[in-house]
């Protein structure tokens, strides 16, 4: 009888460890930091819990849990739609995100049309601010790119200790001395700044080319 006893005590032991070894096996992993990149199938990857040309604005303010700004930016003719972010907590970081949208020329114009505030901007082109209702229903519209802006600046060391070695590094075209470093399988460019912020520009990897030809032109 003790035997027995002892035996179903060792059972309910190992059952309990297995269990709970086995939730935690399925429980899903939190992607906080800039650098935890899951490449996925047929050219995509998901970063911030996010899968650029998959996932719509609706998610990103779900994986946010903030609500964002949405304007059309006109410069030189040239319109985007972006969605912002502010100051968003990650892991104990602190960034801001921006997002393009996935919208065809002529809706973003309809938008702009549209738009309660028109503003300047300090590249001599023109922000279009969206209400909320409008927000509202572009909940559903896919997310084609993001650049994230870190409020801390990140040191050389660091981006290769986080990212490793990139795939190719080209220097900025710019007055102040920086990089561009680029890792084309994760669909990302670590825009790196010797004085000021950074900044990450992701896109889905199987849409790095259209990324990277502007950087290769003179």
């Amino acid at each position: 009888m003790k035997r027995l006893t002892i035996l179903i005590l060792t059972l309910l032991v190992a059952g309990y460890f297995i269990l709970r070894n086995s939730s935690n096996n399925h429980q899903p992993i939190t992607q906080a930091y800039p650098w935890q990149i899951e490449v996925l199938p047929k050219g995509y990857a998901r970063v911030f819990g996010i899968v650029l040309e998959q996932s719509t604005l609706a998610d990103a303010t779900r994986e946010l849990g903030s609500q964002p700004k949405l304007a059309v930016f006109d410069n030189d003719n040239q319109l985007s739609l972006e969605a912002y972010y502010k100051s968003i907590s990650r892991g104990g970081l602190i960034g801001s995100f921006v997002f393009t949208l996935d919208l065809d020329m002529a809706e973003i114009e309809r938008l702009k049309q549209a738009a309660h505030k028109k503003e300047p901007t300090t590249d001599k082109g023109w922000r279009y601010e969206l209400d909320k209702p409008t927000i509202d229903r572009l909940a559903k519209t896919k997310l084609k790119t993001l650049a994230y802006i870190p409020t801390v600046q990140l040191s050389e060391t660091i981006i290769l200790q986080r990212f490793g070695k990139p795939d190719n590094k080209i220097a900025l075209k710019t007055r102040e001395p920086g990089w561009h470093y680029l890792y084309a399988n994760r669909g990302l460019d670590l825009i790196y700044h010797e004085k000021s912020r950074e900044v990450l520009q992701y896109v889905a990897p199987k849409a790095f080319n259209a990324l990277l030809v502007p950087l290769q032109s003179d």
